[in-house]
């Protein structure tokens, strides 16, 4: 009996021990204050060649490839890409795509084109085209479950030259008229017709078209549709008061889906607001937002 409660023993010593050497080989993360800049973004490519970027190709990317800062062990990083007209970077913009595979920092060209215009104040085509220009581009690193103190920037990299061709305008301007319209048997329109009483701006959001200030009485059918009936061409069922959205108190969500081609939407109370046209993820929705 002895001897079989000294393996017991042995075996639990040895368990324990085992326990402990693996907890102190654990990897240690290395934290830091404030946004140092290390040495991690590699020369691209087409780094001394002029680009010009337009609505042709605008699908395809500049190519960037990094190394990942010193985390104290094989960390998954988030990389943001981020241009400036100057190499101080006293006024930048921020590419939206987040980026994970230091192989594959790929932004479209499309986002360099509306950093590019937004750091060059463009409004609209009139501003257009802009000669190729120097750009410089650093990475912002990070580590997502900590980065208050995981923070980097990547040393900057300069581009010879890139400028937006021909009238590509390539960022979200609000307020621009569009062929997009409220259609329906409306107070001022009972015909379905397309008039410029309810047709839709650009909203403040990319990808959102607004209404603002109408009026649809309960009862009343409609769609959202363009001039044509053609590629915009969108309804659905019924909107009770439930599904409005009261601004003044921000509520989030309301928002109604969509069908293309699909039925007319009927309001089944008095609305009086902004309609706000919008596409997510390859779906069109609406949100009937009430406002005094």
């Amino acid at each position: 009996m002895k001897k079989i409660l000294s393996i017991f023993a042995v075996a639990a010593t040895v368990g324990l021990t085992g326990c402990t050497e693996t907890w102190d080989g654990n990897p240690v993360l290395k934290t830091h204050e404030g946004t140092p800049t290390v040495e991690i973004l590699n020369k691209p490519v087409m780094q001394d060649q002029e680009i010009l970027l337009t609505s042709d190709n605008a699908l395809g990317n500049f190519h960037m490839t990094c190394s990942q800062p010193d985390y104290g062990y094989a960390a998954v990083a988030t990389y943001k890409v981020q241009c400036s007209l100057t190499e101080d970077f006293a006024r930048y913009e921020e590419v939206p795509q987040e980026f994970y595979n230091c192989a594959e920092i790929n932004p479209l060209n499309s986002d360099i084109a509306a950093c590019i215009e937004y750091l060059n104040d463009v409004k609209t085509e009139a501003d257009l085209p802009l000669p190729a220009a120097p750009l410089f581009v650093r990475l912002h690193c990070y580590l997502d479950q900590s980065p208050e103190n995981t923070s980097y920037y990547s040393n900057v990299v300069k581009y010879k030259g890139v400028g937006i061709g021909g009238k590509y305008l390539a960022i979200w301007v609000s307020d621009l008229p569009t062929d997009i319209y409220l259609r329906g048997a409306l107070p001022l329109d009972e015909n379905w017709n397309a008039i410029p009483e309810y047709n839709f701006v650009t909203g403040k959001q990319k990808d959102t078209w607004e209404l603002r200030n109408v009026t649809i009485p309960a009862d009343t059918q409609f769609k959202i549709a363009d001039s044509s009936w053609g590629a915009i061409n969108y309804g659905g069922g019924d909107i009770t008061a439930g599904d409005f959205q009261d601004d003044a108190k921000e509520q989030k969500g309301n928002s109604i889906p969509l069908e293309y081609n699909g039925g007319n939407l009927t309001m089944k109370a008095d609305f009086h607001g902004t309609v706000i046209f919008g596409l997510k993820s390859g779906n069109y929705y609406a949100i009937f937002q009430v406002t005094d």
